[in-house]
């Protein structure tokens, strides 16, 4: 059967704006100073935010983009017919909000004839399509913090079941006033400001900000490219906000992703949890990875990326995989963070300290849960 390679990536966070700038910052980065760091980060604004100063909210969204669109098509080699036949997939919660909260300051205070930026986000799409000279239509994703996760994955099976060639799947979450007050309602943010996922200190999300692209081909350019195995998608009706305490339609979801994958859990290196640090999902996110460990009898290292990225909701899927893969290529796993004290319940420790992993090939299940119930759980792997 074809497979579905990723032949490149390319991320924009808080971190840095290339590989080598955030590998470099998470490698300086530990238990003992994760606290500095993170002060540091919230001291100008209370959410992980890009480094590099822009004129407009116009201009750094489509600075972004731009970044991590070309750095992907350089990574990847592609031929400007390759470009064309780039199928676009986009994953996004908050798509250009930014972009319209701007323009309608504006107009309120009689800056601007235009109340909003625009009124639909074909207008991203249609960017992209520029950007990369692309012949297909972009097609948008928005189901919550799953949206470029689901993205992915669609687009590895319509390689796969060779409907389109190659493909640009890109996450996008810039700040905005609007989906910053949501959380805020919803009491959701951390008072203490200090990312603690599982922990029995933690006390909520800090938002974050990155953007990030992969690109998908049939075939890979390197012997260590990882490849798309098997994923599933389960919507849990519990609640509109929140997770089913139990676990099960989580556990359910990562069960049936290795299942798809044709894996069992010992087959697997790391779990790459979706650790907001809610207290929700704390509860049901190790709920059900205590079911997986007892399902499968055996236990897998579990890590959080969220403490170093911030929570990046749509474009998580993507962020944390570009950012996995990064660290992977110089032969780590990053650690979990914020981490002291497991939380009533949690029934495993994440790693503290990175995993060391150069030279070897590593299978990864990826696991995203989101606002709504949706739940997408995914293995890539090199080996």
């Amino acid at each position: 059967m074809q497979k579905c390679y990723i032949t490149a990536h390319a991320l924009v966070c808080s971190l840095g704006e290339n590989e080598v700038a955030i590998v470099d910052t998470i490698r300086t980065l530990n238990q003992d100073n994760y606290e500095a760091y993170i002060a540091k980060i919230l001291h100008q604004y209370p959410y992980y935010h890009l480094n590099k100063t822009f004129t407009s909210q116009r201009e750094k969204f489509y600075a972004v983009i731009e970044t991590v669109v070309y750095n992907c098509i350089e990574q990847a080699q592609l031929s400007l017919e390759e470009q064309k036949d780039l199928a676009i997939f986009i994953g996004s919660t908050s798509m250009g909000i930014s972009m319209n909260e701007e323009v309608n300051a504006l107009y309120k205070n009689e800056q601007t004839p235009l109340e909003f930026n625009h009124l639909e986000y074909g207008v991203l799409g249609t960017y992209i399509e520029t950007l990369t000279h692309s012949n297909h239509k972009a097609l948008l994703f928005s189901t919550a913090c799953t949206s470029s996760a689901n993205a992915l994955c669609y687009a590895s099976k319509l390689i796969i079941n060779q409907h389109i060639k190659r493909a640009l799947v890109l996450g996008i979450e810039l700040f905005n006033q609007s989906t910053f007050d949501g959380f805020s309602s919803l009491m959701l943010l951390s008072k203490n400001k200090i990312y603690r996922p599982f922990d029995q200190n933690s006390d909520g999300l800090i938002l974050g900000e990155a953007c990030s692209a992969l690109i998908l081909e049939s075939e890979p350019k390197t012997e260590h490219d990882f490849y798309y195995k098997g994923s599933k998608n389960i919507c849990d009706i519990y609640s509109e906000t929140t997770s089913n305490p139990s676990g099960e339609p989580i556990f359910k979801t990562m069960d049936e992703a290795l299942q798809n994958a044709e894996v069992t859990l010992s087959d697997i290196d790391v779990i790459k949890a979706h650790a907001t640090g809610s207290e929700n999902n704390n509860t049901s996110e190790a709920n059900a990875i205590a079911l997986l460990f007892k399902k499968y009898h055996c236990t897998t290292p579990i890590t959080a990326l969220k403490p170093l990225l911030g929570h990046t909701l749509g474009a998580s899927g993507t962020n944390e995989i570009a950012l996995s893969l990064s660290c992977i290529k110089q032969g780590f796993i990053p650690q979990t963070l914020g981490f002291q004290n497991a939380a009533d319940g949690v029934v495993f420790t994440p790693l503290t300290k990175p995993m060391e992993c150069k030279g070897r090939r590593v299978s990864i299940l990826f696991n995203f849960v989101a606002f709504g119930g949706n739940t997408t759980s995914i293995v890539l792997s090199n080996k």
